[in-house]
């Protein structure tokens, strides 16, 4: 019984967090529609609430800065997940999950050093704006 206990909540607090996260992401979403109903049910100009939205990009930096942070304690994790594998002669697949998050950061390393960070967030890029909104133009 404490085993099946053990595999649910290896692989179930994963599936908790994604949730959690998709669950406020929905409710941010919901509440922006809900403000952009409101101003159109009062008339109002609602193109300064549709600019707010292309700010969200990320800058080549935060790449370094998300590899690290999953690539530094992810060494830690996998050093100590194989140690205690290796001490406790559990099968070597169980120590692979533990170095997950190292491959995690070395992904956005990667990204990174492959200069693929840099054109999506160059303004010319096809990448640069996944939002709906049109593009803000200046009348001349």
């Amino acid at each position: 019984m404490e085993d099946i206990l053990g595999i649910i909540a290896v692989f179930g607090s994963p599936v908790v967090i994604v949730l959690i996260v998709f669950g406020f992401r929905l409710l941010r979403y919901n509440q922006r529609q809900r403000t952009i109903r409101l101003a159109l049910e009062k008339g109002l100009d609602i193109s300064p609430l549709l600019a707010q939205e292309t700010g969200g990009h990320l800058s080549p930096q935060k790449y370094v800065l998300r590899g690290l942070l999953w690539g530094l304690p992810g060494i830690l994790i996998g050093v100590g997940v194989t140690w205690s594998a290796i001490r406790h002669d559990i099968q070597p697949y169980f120590a692979m999950l533990g170095w997950i998050p190292v491959a995690v950061g070395a992904a956005y390393l990667i990204f990174y050093g492959t200069g693929l960070a840099h054109k999506s967030c160059s303004a010319d890029s096809p990448l640069a704006s996944t939002s709906l909104a049109p593009p803000h133009r200046t009348m001349e």
